[in-house]
């Protein structure tokens, strides 16, 4: 019967008999790193577009302990349909899905460190509570100041994201959000950003007008 592997890790399993002489030095050797990579090994990965996680008997990114993603956002990153954790930071631009492809997928913002976990099929995020423990997303427990339903988060998510993002609001204290219809930006509110002010005052000129009239006529 020859070797086999388990189906998470795919970590080599020796058959009886098998490998002779090679049982420990490489085989038992390769499967000893390779339970070290899956408890402590970083994979980083550049994304330029949507991406698959590689997975096979050799070495392999999907089974890294901790996942770090640059280069742009807006992607999507399938994980292999078996159960594990990750640790992933994302440090691309933009926020980054994660998936088998099938059930619940997890999205990290641009900045965010989280912990995963996959099912087999559906993906979560794992967030820290208040109170040290850990929830799914979704379940409506206490959350951390950086969870997604917090301000913190959507401070730090809208505000100094990726390009097309509301702008940072450090040093404009007293300014107002405005838009050019591509790109927003802070500043000082002015008649002109009022479509209707001058309508509005020569409507309000000429009710005051009529009323001062009307006031003298019945004097």
């Amino acid at each position: 019967m020859p070797s086999s592997f388990t189906p998470r890790l795919r970590l080599e399993m020796q058959a009886a008999g098998e490998n002779l002489n090679t049982w420990g030095a490489p085989k038992l050797n390769a499967v000893i790193a390779r339970l070290d990579f899956a408890i402590a090994g970083w994979t980083t990965v550049a994304l330029s577009g949507n991406y698959t996680l590689s997975a096979s008997n050799g070495d392999d990114e999907a089974r890294a302990a901790l996942l770090k993603f640059t280069g742009i956002g807006g992607c999507t990153v399938t994980l292999p349909s078996v159960s594990k954790r990750y640790d992933v930071m994302n440090s691309a631009a933009g926020p980054v899905i994660l998936t088998t492809g099938a059930g619940a997928v997890a999205t990290l913002g641009a900045g965010e460190l989280a912990g995963v976990i996959c099912d087999g099929g559906n993906v979560y995020k794992v967030r820290a509570t208040e109170f040290g423990g850990a929830r799914l997303s979704g379940t409506g427990d206490p959350v951390s100041p950086q969870d997604a339903a917090t301000k913190a988060y959507v401070d730090a998510q809208a505000f100094a994201s990726f390009s097309g993002t509301l702008p940072g609001q450090a040093g404009n204290a007293g300014a107002v959000l405005k838009t050019n219809g591509s790109s927003p930006a802070w500043g000082t509110l002015t008649t002109g950003d009022l479509s209707d002010y001058a309508a509005d005052q020569a409507s309000r000129s000429a009710a005051q007008k009529a009323f001062a009239v009307a006031a003298a006529l019945t004097l």
